[in-house]
């Protein structure tokens, strides 16, 4: 705990000096008492800067107050088919997307899913730094060319971020003042990708940047291993049918290339291949590795939520940063009927069924209703992935033990004569008979000192680009196979069928991604990558009963259908940017 409170504590300092960022997103006006001079004039003051770089890097597990880009409570998971917003809470801001109630302002700013303004502060920020970290006198060359490293990943993960929204955008290669406003046209999906390419490898190519950070005070800060594990995810990002294609997801006649590449190239996949190979042998041979000595019932929480010093040793970049220092964070993963749980993002059935059980078969939730014997509430769940029971909370689970709490998802049956769950929808006024397990472990009975880890990138995302890449541009071959086992295995997964042809393993790389990051930030963005969003419309929930007998039956049934519109594949840019006529295409449909 000592290392998340220095971190915030230097955060919440250099939020008193940092170059407040305005509503226009290139204006940065210098500070009364803390201009760059002071800045630039010792390496403590550049330090404390340097904390301010990271304010705005992306999160994962938002909150009412946080200070970034939050959905009033939700997460992105809530966006998708992983989780739901419970329709209690109608300032849930997911209920908009929900039923398609949206505009180009709430997408891009501080209630909505983007806030666009911050990606440009992050920016300028950075390139302010890049432009003044020479002058500081008493930094040493190895400090001055670290926080080079740090800052053109920065801005490459800023870029990408954008990118992977918007398409193509304005590309920013200095810092500006106010009074040098400039008229920046979009540039093409291409060349902002490339861009993206060439700060990574000029990150990478920097001696001094660090493969990884070996103070734990200093956990957050980004690494040269960052930089090569985002090369692959913009890589992978580029192969896919949303961009790597001759015909976009509409037509935007002369402007296509600024929401595509404009031809389909099977060698991005083969680069995001070469990438991700590249990425992983560089961590593996910089001290990271697969979390798998934790066990099977263990090694996938460690690896997605536990820091370093806490035994993850495959965590890329990561970060524990949140504003909401009271514990409030935790409330909004928490489900309804525990701990003043808000049921702000709660797991679908959906997600359930992402899971196999151990020996690779599934449960059929479809053929009618699941009886279970006396007294046995996770017959339907016993046997799944060690993944699910380290995710997600369900009926009959303990929560905690010592003393022990069973969650009961479940409503009295009709006549039984007996009591509805704790957690019932009667009792607590819940929705989805699910609660998220993950980002709360070891913080089931408290939330004293809650600081969630943001798993921002680790390195079994890297197997799975790689598995995926190598597919789509060779087909099944035996090293995909062996990144695809060691992520099952690790978890007690049987290891995949090596007859498979190219189709079908393609299926079980999505569906290895779907349970593998779930609730990681990804879902939202693959669906749209792959050009599949209608697996994120029809959102099923079970209704569960307890008889008199001690049986509990499940019935699966549709709760739910979202609306999607083509022109989502990207979001919309401001408004009152685009009417300011210095370039900004609008993207079609908005």
């Amino acid at each position: 705990m000592k290392t998340i409170k220095i971190f915030i504590g230097w955060a919440c300092l250099i939020a008193l000096i940092h170059f407040n960022s305005c509503d226009n997103y290139l204006e940065m006006p210098e500070q009364a008492g803390m201009n760059r001079d002071s800045v630039f004039a010792t390496y403590r003051n550049t330090e404390k800067y340097l904390y301010d770089l990271y304010r705005d890097v992306p999160r994962i597990l938002l909150d009412w107050s946080t200070i970034t880009v939050n959905l009033n409570g939700p997460s992105r998971t809530a966006l998708t088919d992983e989780a739901g917003a419970l329709a209690l809470q109608s300032a849930y801001s997911p209920h908009k997307v929900y039923a398609g109630n949206v505009t180009s302002t709430w997408f891009t700013k501080s209630t909505g899913e983007d806030w666009y303004d911050l990606h440009w502060g992050s920016i300028r920020r950075n390139w302010v730094m890049l432009e003044n970290i020479d002058r500081v006198p008493d930094a040493t060359q190895a400090q001055k060319d670290r926080i080079k490293g740090e800052c053109k990943t920065l801005i490459a993960l800023e870029y990408f971020e954008m990118w992977k929204r918007y398409g193509g955008l304005p590309l920013l290669k200095q810092s500006l003042e106010a009074s040098e406003y400039p008229v920046i046209v979009r540039s093409s999906v291409e060349e902002v990708y490339n861009y993206i390419i060439q700060l990574c490898d000029e990150a990478i190519a920097i001696p001094d940047f660090p493969a990884k950070v070996t103070n734990p005070i200093e956990f957050g800060r980004a690494t040269k291993a960052l930089a090569y594990g985002l090369k692959a995810r913009t890589m992978l990002y580029a192969a896919s049918p949303l961009f790597n294609t001759a015909t976009p997801y509409m037509d935007f006649g002369e402007n296509n290339k600024l929401i595509c590449f404009g031809n389909y190239d099977i060698n991005r996949w083969k680069n995001a291949r070469d990438a991700a190979k590249a990425a992983i042998d560089f961590c593996e041979s910089n001290g990271y590795a697969i979390v798998n000595n934790a066990g099977i019932d263990k090694n996938y929480v460690t690896a997605s939520c536990f820091r370093p010093k806490d035994g993850n040793s495959e965590i890329i970049f990561g970060t524990c940063f949140s504003v909401d220092q009271s514990g409030n964070l935790r409330y909004w993963w928490m489900f309804r009927g525990r701990g003043g749980g808000a049921a702000a993002n709660q797991p679908t059935h959906n997600a359930v069924e992402f899971y196999s059980n151990r020996d690779g078969s599934k449960v059929n939730w479809d053929n009618g209703i699941i009886t279970t014997p006396p007294n046995e509430p996770t017959f339907p769940y016993k046997n799944l992935d060690p993944r699910f029971h380290q995710t997600i909370v369900y009926n009959g689970c303990a929560w905690y033990t010592n003393p022990d709490m069973i969650v009961q998802f479940y409503d009295a049956a009709p006549g039984s004569g007996i009591s509805n769950g704790q957690e019932s929808r009667t009792t607590a006024r819940t929705e989805y008979y699910y609660g998220f397990r993950k980002y709360l472990t070891n913080y089931e009975k408290s939330a004293a000192g809650f600081y969630p880890m943001h798993p921002i990138m680790r390195l079994g995302e890297m197997y799975l680009i790689y598995a995926e890449a190598s597919n789509e541009y060779e087909g099944p071959r035996d090293q995909a196979f062996n990144y695809m086992d060691a992520i099952r295995t690790r978890s007690g997964m049987p290891v995949m069928d090596r007859t498979i042809g190219q189709d079908e393993f393609q299926d079980l790389i999505k569906a290895e991604r779907a349970v593998e990051l779930l609730a990681e930030d990804h879902r939202y963005f693959d669906l749209k990558r792959w050009k599949e969003p209608e697996k994120m419309l029809k959102i099923y929930n079970v209704n569960i009963l307890k008889h008199a007998n001690g049986t509990y039956t499940y019935e699966k049934y549709l709760h739910q259908t979202r609306l999607w519109f083509e022109w989502w594949y990207l979001h919309p840019f401001p408004y009152e940017e685009v009417n300011k006529n210095y370039g900004l295409i609008q993207n079609p449909g908005w």
